[in-house]
């Protein structure tokens, strides 16, 4: 069993369905593609050090560039049977839990420059880390707020009503008509309110500036 079928398992969330990881802009990786190229040159052209120094002094500062790159890009929202898990999954972190009956559909939204997001309307986000600027494709919905989607071991069935007081966003790659299918037949499954309208509030993918639901403008 993952971790993340082990989280969703202690938050009462069920079996998961379907994982999104980040999407990253191009130069994210384009970045540490560049620091691992100079770490590598800068030993390998130095004259005053051996072989076994220099296969050292480059072994060392890639597994630390390494580990720095899986604790920063392993960020995921995983749709399970119960709600979604979004966030850092890396060993002594833990993604937000958010049952599907804290989701307000009617505050559901695919957009196609989520990066723009806090410039456009102003807002703090409760998932604000897991975007940049630059990023394109988003899901946007208006949930529980941080502190309680952060409460362990509650259960999905213990949560009832929706907590729609905090927008979330999430940047991924994928489309989006797949993305909202799955998220409705989990929402439907909880017999959360409107549900069935979903596709009709979230779709067709939007610019921020044309508006996004939940979001007084």
């Amino acid at each position: 069993m993952g971790r993340a079928a082990r989280i969703a398992q202690t938050q009462g969330l069920g079996r998961p369905v379907r994982t999104y990881r980040q999407a990253f802009p191009l130069w994210f990786p384009a970045a540490f593609v560049v620091m691992a190229v100079v770490i590598v040159g800068a030993t390998a052209l130095n004259p005053d050090l051996g072989t076994g120094v220099k296969a050292a002094g480059a072994a060392v500062p890639l597994v630390v560039l390494g580990v720095i790159w899986w604790v920063i890009t392993d960020v995921r929202m995983v749709l399970c049977e119960g709600g979604i898990l979004m966030g850092r999954f890396a060993p002594l972190l833990s993604p937000y839990a958010i049952p599907y009956r804290q989701i307000e559909p009617h505050g559901v939204t695919c957009v196609s420059d989520v990066g723009r997001l806090p410039s456009v309307t102003g807002r703090t986000y409760g998932s604000s880390l897991f975007h940049f600027p630059q990023s394109r494709r988003g899901l946007v919905l208006a949930g529980p707020p941080p502190a309680q989607a952060r409460s362990r071991g509650v259960a999905a069935s213990q949560v009832s009503g929706t907590g729609a007081g905090t927008l979330w966003a999430f940047a991924y790659r994928g489309a989006p008509e797949e993305l909202i299918s799955l998220l409705q037949q989990g929402m439907l499954a909880q017999h959360v309110p409107h549900a069935e309208m979903l596709p009709q509030i979230a779709l067709p993918e939007r610019a921020v500036a044309d508006g996004v639901n939940g979001v007084a403008r």
